[in-house]
């Protein structure tokens, strides 16, 4: 009521202030208009010290705060067409105030709506359709209400242009959030025992080998006590099998939507709302929708790698690990059954369970090189375990498993030719090494050495 009295009295103002133009010095005397510019600076200092208690009990975006807005508006618009700007800045500080408010409530409510989604989460595909939809419920969940929100963000944007800084507050909350939810959905993987066959550990793996094959009984001791010293804490196996491939698979695919979903989010907002673009500009120094949220693009992506990682290390560290070191060129590489096919016999349904589980071809394709080259290192960690010796008759079929190895992630175009080149190369590199090779051992030993007495 009071902004469209206000109004009317302004524009009965216009009706006949020209002729007092003359008696008005601000600073343009005699210049048209002057009269009622000046009266239009007096109904602005008068009306503050009603809109400033009114204006103050608005505190975050709701129904009320937005009839401010919508009575307010034409008002600072008449405003501004008399005296230009700035016009009317208690408009501009509610908007402001309203959007810290709501941001500041997004922050709780969504960290609160990520955390039960989660909770609730049974990590089972989204069903009611052929084939079933490769993500989960948690992720839905999530965007639905990150699009629900940016329709109000949208509405009320779009009642009065904002700020930049306005702007930001939101778009900065939204990667946050998305940030937030996928590190959560990464972090929730089961932290794996320590390995052997990996980092500091490698140090362990001529003592784990030689606890589980045929050794003298002192032999058998000393290993056993280094085995339980180098091992690490004992690994929760309930959980980890609680933990498929499936569902890792799930988790990474949940990351992979986010981001894609935050790019027809940024779309949606810069659509609706142009000074986005610039900002986005500003912000990354680049242009277009793709940069509006970049940072949060980038932890989907982090998430997304943090778990096809996970995935290698599991399966090779974890379910294959205990072959490598007890089974694998043992008692000699020139026994079949301790070459490398066995191993790769029993990666193969893996590897069909990753890229049938994996919703997007990049990303499957990521997982798949994670695998190989975690294998790779596995397999470098046994052809360089201090406990082990290899003569140069075994060069040979060593060279074959390498390329064996190769070929294996190349059928049926699983990776490119030149990635898992790239892969192996490092083995083929070490396998030819004259170095490594003992030629005081014949082919028919062990390539384990005997333990110090």
């Amino acid at each position: 009521v009071l902004a469209a009295a206000v109004r009317d009295e302004l524009e009965a103002e216009g009706r006949f202030a020209r002729c007092f133009d003359a008696c008005v010095d601000d600073g343009a005397a005699d210049e048209e208009g002057s009269a009622l510019r000046y009266a239009a600076r007096l109904f602005e200092r008068e009306i503050d010290e009603d809109l400033q208690p009114a204006l103050s009990t608005f505190v975050t975006i709701e129904a009320h705060a937005l009839e401010a807005i919508r009575a307010l508006s034409p008002l600072a618009a008449a405003f501004r067409s008399v005296c230009g700007e700035p016009a009317l800045p208690q408009l501009q500080q509610l908007c402001a105030n309203l959007s810290a408010g709501w941001c500041t409530q997004l922050e709780a409510l969504l960290a609160e709506s990520i955390g039960r989604a989660v909770e609730l989460e049974s990590w089972e595909p989204i069903s009611g359709g052929r084939p079933a939809v490769l993500r989960s419920s948690s992720v839905v969940d999530l965007f639905t209400q990150l699009d629900q929100l940016c329709d109000v963000f949208i509405s009320f944007a779009s009642l009065q242009p904002l700020q930049p800084a306005d702007l930001r507050a939101f778009t900065d909350v939204v990667e946050r959030k998305v940030g937030s939810y996928v590190r959560i959905v990464a972090e929730g993987c089961v932290p794996l025992p320590a390995s052997a066959l990996e980092g500091d550990a490698r140090r362990a793996a001529s003592a784990v080998a030689s606890d589980e094959a045929p050794a003298t009984s002192a032999g058998r001791s000393r290993s056993s006590r280094a085995k339980g010293a180098a091992a690490g804490p004992p690994a929760n196996k309930a959980a980890l099998e609680a933990q498929p491939l499936e569902q890792l698979c799930l988790r990474l695919n949940n990351c992979a939507w986010a981001r894609e979903q935050l790019g027809k989010l940024a779309s949606k907002l810069v659509a609706s709302l142009p000074d986005l673009t610039a900002l986005a500009r500003t912000r990354v120094g680049g242009g277009g929708v793709d940069t509006l949220m970049a940072g949060g693009a980038s932890q989907c992506d982090a998430a997304c790698d943090a778990i096809a990682k996970y995935v290698a290390r599991k399966v090779v560290y974890y379910e294959l690990g205990s072959a490598f070191l007890t089974q694998l060129y043992l008692p000699s590489p020139l026994d079949p059954a301790s070459r490398l096919a066995p191993l790769l016999t029993r990666l193969n349904p893996t590897l069909a369970a990753i890229v049938r589980g994996v919703a997007l071809a990049a990303w499957s394709k990521q997982a798949l090189l994670a695998v190989l080259g975690t294998f790779s290192l596995a397999l470098t960690a046994v052809l360089e375990a201090p406990n082990r010796r290899y003569a140069p008759a075994h060069r040979t079929v060593l060279l074959q498993d390498v390329q064996r190895l190769a070929d294996f992630f190349m059928d049926g175009g699983l990776l490119d030719e030149q990635v898992v080149a790239g892969s192996v190369s490092p083995l083929r590199a070490l396998v030819e090494a004259s170095s490594r090779l003992d030629a005081t051992l014949t082919p028919g030993q062990s390539v384990l050495r005997a333990p110090p007495l």
